[in-house]
């Protein structure tokens, strides 16, 4: 399917491990589970991992108390053991030490405490995203991965992740090479059954910021042409005759520690601001904060802005001959030399606000095409929520059970229209792919399906309203008495049957098993991302393959969704009081998380781009102004030459428009090189997109000739009799 980084199955990961001769450790974990957590306070879902025994050695990080997993406790019949978090000891079991070696009920049954982890310590929370899509929650238990004979022998179930230490010498490039030796051999060993190309070796630290990294280059970027502008401005403005060169450093100075000091107080207000729109993805989010290295770089930033940018009008004043400057200023015109440098500084902050406005554009324009991308069903009034059954209360055939009762009661309330259930919520994050086979048909040479598979409960896609294109949806005669059935979206049947019906042929699935007729076709959604394209599914009767403990419920109402969260919540409590509810939210909520992070950085870069407009106006009236100002005795006397106020008012703006449409030639030129670095992060729009450059030049010569229509009309009320007196 072209995924980036496919997490390996647990047959790899051995194989990964036993056979190299370049890490020092390797461990695996998966960081998608979650636990039902019972006992004394009320039932709640947490997050938490499974991993292999050498993980936390891996990372050098022992408990704050007890002891860590060993390679006994791996092994099944001895993993029913658990390690907390610091933050859930203290929150949940009050901080207490004799925690450790006490049962807590887990998922149903009990698991001994052998020791909680320091304070911050939440890996595989903040590692980076896998598939681009999905991020591991903070963990807050961990217990170990102690798999099945059966499932280290799997290949095509992809669920785990991979971390290794390199030994000391190893040169990433040479792990690298040895991983794709050993990865070539997998893939002749097992022809049939192997999913995989090449071992995608990724440093732990670009993993963690990797899908945010061209982000924040941005941003900075962003931040640094925004600096710039301020500082032509500054530059521009400060460029008088008449201080010398101390008073002019000094004030510069002060003006930029002054800057600073305000700019810190605004900051600290920011961060607060930032992290509520800050999406839930976001790496290393909790740690974002106020330190000394970001105070030590704003004073330098001050500092040195105030010094380089006062110098350069400072060391032009000292060098000004002053019979020189009053014979020029006696004619009621600047010196060449010193307009000229005021041009360019003008000229320079309008390309710069240009190439950033551009940028924003850009970025908006794609979020908004985000937003119209139509996902396949219809999120308005669709209530979700996640239940999670363990296996050692709920058996297969009571888990299909319970959830048939459960969604019985929901469609029995009056505000509920239609309930169904599905493993993986669309645009929720997850997905499960597995291998595919059509039944009785060979395979052709390079031939290979990995559709994402899906568990659903009758009544699933009515009610999030899935166009049915053929065949019929399921119903509750799909039961576990009765043939397997599947259903398969319209992305299967172009792909694996474009010259026929698909309804009536039967799929093999690496899904333990699974093989089914098809019933149905349904359109593709979004499931992965808005901006992913559609991927081959395949849906089967969760009453026939009851694997999933958690399923997601999918209500239709008539009313808002929320509203019947609290009925929904006290009728699972009534069929079952030890049963936690999480992830309550509506659909229009998870697609609003889905594109979380390309909104916050569209408002950040947005903002970024309204300071630069702002900045840009301030810049070319303050320097128009000033032009005036310079300039009264010539106006005063064209007036009393007899020139019109029009000529007037031409004059002036001609003047600043000459200047503004220089920097914008510049900045869209400037804007064709740079928003190449753009290309990654638009969706349906090209980095050269004419309607978002032709629009921020429009806007900034609008802006512009507003800056320079209030000191024209300013210079037309000159009186000519006052400025002549002067001459």
């Amino acid at each position: 399917m072209g995924y980036e980084q496919n997490p390996p199955a647990a047959g790899n990961f051995r194989d990964w491990r036993d056979h190299n001769r370049v890490f020092e450790q390797m461990a695996a974990f998966d960081s998608t589970q979650t636990f039902n957590l019972a006992g004394n306070s009320s039932p709640e879902r947490v997050d938490g991992a499974a991993v292999s025994p050498e993980l936390f050695a891996l990372l050098g990080v022992s408990p704050l108390i007890g002891r860590a997993f060993s390679s006994q406790d791996d092994q099944l019949g001895q993993n029913r053991i658990v390690l907390l978090s610091y933050e859930l000891w203290q929150r949940r079991f009050n901080a207490n030490p004799s925690i450790v070696g006490k049962p807590i009920t887990l998922d149903g049954s009990n698991s001994t405490v052998i020791g909680v982890m320091p304070l911050g310590f939440h890996f595989p929370g903040d590692t980076g995203t896998v598939l681009n899509i999905f991020t591991a929650p903070a963990a807050q238990l961990w217990v170990p991965l102690a798999l099945t004979p059966k499932a280290w022998s799997e290949r095509s179930s992809h669920y785990l992740e991979v971390i290794g230490r390199l030994k000391p010498g190893v040169a990433p490039s040479q792990a690298q090479t040895e991983m794709n030796s050993i990865e070539d051999q997998l893939v002749k060993e097992y022809p049939r059954d192997y999913i995989g190309s090449d071992v995608n070796l990724v440093p732990l630290h670009a993993q963690v910021v990797g899908s945010v990294r061209s982000v924040l280059l941005v941003l900075f970027g962003a931040v640094a042409f925004v600096l710039l502008i301020g500082c032509a401005i500054r530059t521009a403005l400060g460029a008088s005759r008449s201080r010398l060169v101390r008073q002019l450093v000094t004030e510069s100075l002060a003006l930029a520690i002054a800057g600073g000091v305000l700019g810190v107080l605004i900051a600290a207000w920011g961060i607060s601001a930032l992290k509520l729109i800050l999406p839930d993805n976001f790496p290393r989010a909790a740690d974002i904060h106020m330190d000394g290295s970001a105070l030590l770089f704003t004073t330098l930033a001050s500092v040195a802005t105030g010094l380089i940018f006062g110098l350069a009008p400072a060391f032009r004043a000292s060098r000004t001959d002053v019979t020189k400057s009053l014979n020029e200023g006696g004619r009621g015109t600047e010196g060449f030399g010193r307009n000229r440098l005021r041009s360019v500084l003008v000229i320079s902050q309008v390309a710069l606000a240009v190439i950033l406005l551009i940028g924003t554009g850009l970025m908006l324009h794609s979020f908004v095409r985000l937003l119209q991308v139509d996902p396949g069903f219809r999120p308005d009034h669709l209530l979700t929520m996640e239940i999670s059954l363990p296996d050692v209360r709920y058996p297969n055939s009571q888990k299909a059970a319970f959830f048939s009762l459960l969604l019985e009661h929901l469609r029995a309330l009056p505000e509920v229209q239609s309930a169904g259930a599905i493993g993986h919520l669309p645009l929720g994050g997850d997905i499960e792919s597995y291998d595919m086979e059509v039944e009785g048909r060979a395979k052709l040479p390079n031939e290979y399906a990995n559709p994402s598979c899906h568990v659903v409960m009758p009544g699933y896609f009515e009610a999030i309203k899935l166009p049915l294109l053929e065949g019929r949806y399921f119903g509750m005669r799909d039961s576990s008495d009765s043939p397997h059935v599947l259903i398969i979206n319209d992305v299967v049947a172009h792909n694996v049957f474009p010259r026929e019906s698909p309804i009536g042929k039967r799929l093999q699935l690496g899904f333990n098993g699974f093989t089914g007729e098809i019933v149905g076709v349904v359109r593709h959604t979004s499931h992965l991302t808005l901006d992913y394209a559609p991927v081959e599914e395949v849906y089967m009767p969760y009453l026939q393959a009851p694997f999933w403990g958690t399923m997601a419920l999918t209500i239709r109402t008539a009313s808002a969704p929320l509203a019947l969260s609290r009925p929904v919540r006290e009728m699972i409590l009534a069929l079952d009081k030890d049963q936690p509810v999480s992830k309550i939210r509506t659909m229009d909520d998870v697609m609003g998380a889905s594109v979380a992070a390309l909104r916050f950085r569209t408002l950040l870069l947005g903002l970024f781009g309204l300071a630069a407009l702002l900045l840009g106006g301030i810049g070319i009236y303050g320097v128009m102004s000033y032009s005036v100002s310079q300039r009264t005795r010539e106006f005063g006397m064209r007036i009393a030459l007899g020139a019109d106020l029009a000529q007037i008012l031409r004059l002036v703006i001609a003047h600043g428009l000459k200047l503004t449409l220089s920097g914008v030639l510049i900045g869209v030129a400037g804007g064709l090189v740079l928003t190449r670095f753009l290309r990654s992060l638009l969706f349906s729009i090209s980095a050269a997109d004419p309607l978002t450059f032709a629009s921020v030049a429009l806007l900034l010569t609008l802006v512009a000739m507003v800056a320079c229509y209030i000191p024209a009309h300013r210079a037309t009320k000159i009186d000519p009799m006052i400025a002549l007196r002067y001459l």
